[in-house]
């Protein structure tokens, strides 16, 4: 039995980091959608930012997708859930 960097949700759709290498997967994610936004919007003039702003989405979507993905490689099958039920399976279930 594998352990879950991940378990699904209790209320809703996804995943909720349950371990430190889930937790340091969420931190680098966050960290990288900030230093993405400093570094391609310091040195910009200003009204003159579109192509900037369309890098920083286009990376934003790059970036949720690996997150996405290592979730899905290192987490349970993502499931609707809505409060906890006699049928969760611990192990993959927060």
């Amino acid at each position: 039995m594998k352990k879950y960097w991940f378990k699904r949700r209790r209320y809703g759709y996804g995943w909720f980091p349950v371990t430190k290498e889930g937790w340091a997967v969420v931190l680098i994610y966050i960290a990288s959608l900030f230093a993405s936004s400093y570094l391609l919007l310091k040195d910009v003039p200003e009204n003159t930012y579109q192509a900037e702003v369309g890098y920083f989405f286009a990376l934003i979507i790059l970036l949720t997708a690996i997150v996405i993905y290592i979730s899905l490689k290192h987490g349970p099958k993502p499931k609707w859930r809505w409060g906890k039920r006699d049928t969760d399976i611990p192990d993959e279930d927060f």
